[in-house]
Formats: C-alpha cells, structure tokens, sequence
C-alpha cells in the first residue's frame, strides 16, 4: 500500500508529510525467518523512532515534547506518527504512567479531570489502536523506550468488548491484548489529541 502525501511548508523545514494510509513499523527487526516481520520491516516511518519526512519543527523525531525538543519539562510526548495534517492534529501522551491498580471507570473518571500544565483539558485513555500504536514490538517490555521509559505495566483501554469487559494492553508478557472486568484493576495512561497551529500546540 502506498502512503498518501499532502505537500505542506512546516517551519524549520519543509517536505511531504503522511496523511497515514500506511501504518507505522512495529518496531520489530529481529527476524526468525523471510517473510516475517523483522525480515520485512513494513510500514511508514524509516524507523521505530524515526519519520520518513520531517515533523513540524523541522527534523524528523518520532518523538518530541509540546515545543519540538526532547527536555520533556511537562512530561508530554508528541507521537508525530500520528500527525494528520488535514485536521492539524497529533497525539500526545503523558510519558507518567499510573501505576495504582483502579477499575475501568475510576481510570476513565481520572482521565477526563487529568491536567498537565497549562494542557488542563481534552485528557482521555487511549483506545486499543492508539496504545498499541505507541508500543514497541521490537523489546520484550514495549513501553521501555525513551521518551516513556515505562517497565511492566498493565494499562487499560477506553475499548470495550461489551457492558463487563474492556481491553487491556499489557506491555510485558505473551497476551498483550486480553479482555479484563471492567470492575478489577488495571493500571492506565492518559493521552490527548493536540491541535498543531505551525510549531504551536494547543
């Protein structure tokens, strides 16, 4: 599949970025044999942490914090991965996980109060797609990457399978993706989509 391309100037440089008909490489790139994952690499992206086109602020980090560098003052990790230049927005994550084990709806409860710095709204768990988007599938502990830095945690999903259960994705062990009661605990990560106005994030 061939990625879709909008011509855009961003500052600092400029360039084509992806709209995201392709999704991102997992990260994998040990191989156990042709044809699999780490043999063949797909996806967009010239690495895990690495766009094929420059970011906004003009280099080409998968990951910066909210003022395109890497000091991370506010803990907030852009994934320019999930740049849409259509809609001028991006995600980003609060890299400090919860690790204090609560039920499906007191993580979801937690999130929409959430503030981190002047960010004070629009805090949310991620869905299914979204956290395993930002996994790492070439380490045995997906979160335990710079910017994150996170080790074995078990974080709910805003996904449901239905009225009991939601989605889990744990970043350690052999089920990352697993259905849980929604009234047991988990830990959770917050996550809130940002509006990119040039080098400007809101």
């Amino acid at each position: 599949m061939s990625d879709v391309y909008i011509k855009i100037q961003a500052s600092g440089g400029g360039g084509t970025t992806p709209v995201g008909a392709t999704l991102m490489k997992t990260g994998q790139t040990t191989s156990y044999r042709t044809g699999d994952d780490g043999d063949l690499e797909e996806g967009r992206a010239t690495d895990f942490t690495t766009l094929a086109v420059n970011n906004p602020f003009g280099n080409t980090n998968r990951f910066t914090d909210e003022l395109g560098g890497s000091t991370y003052a506010n803990d907030i990790v852009i994934d320019w991965s999930t740049y849409d230049t259509v809609a001028g927005t991006v995600l980003g994550i609060d890299r400090n996980f919860i690790t204090a084990f609560n039920t499906w709806d007191s993580q979801i409860d937690a999130a929409l109060v959430h503030s981190v710095g002047t960010f004070t709204t629009g805090w949310r768990l991620p869905n299914i797609k979204e956290v395993m988007n930002f996994a790492w599938w070439g380490s045995t502990q997906r979160y335990n990457y710079s910017p994150l830095n996170v080790t074995s945690v078990n974080v709910w999903t805003s996904t449901s399978l239905d009225a009991n259960y939601a989605f889990p994705f744990a970043s350690v062990g052999n089920t990352p993706v697993y259905r849980y009661l929604k009234t047991n605990g988990r830990n959770s990560c917050y996550v809130r989509t940002f509006t990119v106005t040039g080098t400007t994030l809101t």
